[in-house]
């Protein structure tokens, strides 16, 4: 009996079979096939710097939303947080039986170095909303004149209740002179000590409780509900640019400028030569990093810091300068990089840029590095610089992992 067979099925047999066969990628070689022979080659340099320093944003490039899960106040730096709150659907002409008391979930507070940690309360003598608090200046401001509340040693990773008595006549005075309901600012009192609790918007926001009587209805009624709104105020006055330093910081938002060269005989093939200008527009960049060690790391404990690399526009920065907005570009496939606080060094992922950048699709204007968390902590910190008295170890270095191209 002849054998009859169907010559596409067949064709198609043998292609998947040669596909099949050389398609195993070997695990040192990242470009995917095991025929080229063409394996990825790695290079490592900390003495690609040109330009760097630290800027701080214009006020337009960041802003308090009133949205934020977590409201601050303290100083640090010069740089100053007041959390505004605020308490609507108070009775009108209500006796207040016993003692009311503030509710905020802490979150986080200062070193215990710089102990003590103590709250003062302000009214709030303008109207305000929570996405514009910089228009509510520090003589819109009255102090209260009741006990300072000194905020315990130690705050738990899940948050502690702090419970801060409020004196019933504040309530019952501040409500008949404001339309809107009760208002309160609340600072701490010495300098570099700070506190972040929970805003309405993490739904455990402040809570304010208290029994009451009023003159229509003799029996005791209980008042207990959270923020109407919440948010908070950022002040203060910093350097524009600071030459030699290498710092990140939140409040008001410090950003990092570097320019680092990308010279022709950087990249090289299996033997050693020299890519032609072709060949290193054709190759593939598959993974480069900017690796930076914490010099002073004052960022919060038990917290992840995400930076964020931008592309520079501007080709004028032969001096430094505060870079705006619009000379910041987003390069697809561009990553946030994380830390962990208990390291003491980064790796930024700068693959995308660097792949523009050996391609010829962008010019090596140097790149900006931020913090995704500008305007909502005061977390700071500040890396070894490329100066000479930086210790061999402590040196940031760019590192590129790169496969030359085959044909």
């Amino acid at each position: 009996m002849m054998l009859r067979f169907n010559r596409p099925l067949l064709l198609l047999t043998v292609i998947l079979i040669i596909i099949t066969g050389t398609s195993c990628t070997k695990k040192k070689n990242l470009t995917g096939n095991n025929w080229s022979g063409i394996a990825p080659i790695t290079v490592t340099s900390d003495s690609l710097y040109t330009n760097a320093f630290s800027y701080t944003a214009e006020e337009s490039e960041y802003k308090v939303n009133g949205t934020e899960t977590t409201l601050i106040c303290g100083s640090d730096e010069g740089i100053a947080a007041a959390a505004f709150i605020q308490f609507t659907d108070i009775p009108d002409s209500i006796t207040i039986a016993g003692q009311p008391v503030l509710k905020l979930v802490a979150t986080r507070r200062s070193p215990l170095s710089r102990n003590p940690l103590i709250l003062t309360f302000f009214k709030i003598n303008k109207e305000w909303s929570a996405d514009s608090t910089s228009l509510v200046t520090d003589s819109d401001l009255m102090g209260l004149s009741f006990d300072a509340f000194t905020v315990q040693d130690t705050i738990s990773t899940s948050g502690d209740t702090l419970q801060i008595n409020i004196p019933a006549n504040i309530i019952t005075t501040l409500k008949k002179k404001s339309a809107v309901g009760f208002n309160l600012a609340i600072k701490t009192v010495h300098p570099d000590t700070w506190l972040e609790f929970k805003a309405l918007e993490s739904a455990n926001g402040a809570l304010l409780t208290f029994n009451y009587q009023s003159a229509k209805h003799k029996e005791t009624t209980e008042y207990s509900k959270r923020t109407s709104k919440d948010s908070h105020r950022i002040t203060g006055i910093q350097t524009a640019v600071t030459n030699g330093v290498w710092k990140i910081k939140n409040l008001l938002p410090q950003r990092l400028y570097i320019k680092f060269a990308v010279p022709d005989n950087l990249f090289k093939d299996k033997d050693n030569n020299v890519l032609s200008n072709t060949d290193r527009r054709r190759m593939t960049i598959n993974k480069a990093e900017l690796v930076l060690y914490a010099k002073d790391n004052h960022y919060y404990d038990k917290t992840l810091l995400y930076l964020f690399p931008f592309n520079v526009t501007a080709d004028t920065l032969s001096t430094p300068r505060v870079i705006v907005k619009d000379e910041l570009q987003v390069i697809t496939h561009s990553y946030s990089s994380v830390k962990k606080t208990s390291e003491d060094f980064i790796k930024l992922d700068i693959t995308a840029i660097m792949q523009g950048y050996t391609s010829g699709d962008l010019n090596n204007n140097g790149i900006v590095v931020k913090c995704i968390s500008e305007a909502l902590n005061f977390g700071k910190i500040e890396f070894w610089t490329d100066a000479d008295d930086t210790p061999d170890d402590k040196k940031p270095y760019i590192k590129i992992i790169y496969t030359p191209p085959f044909l």
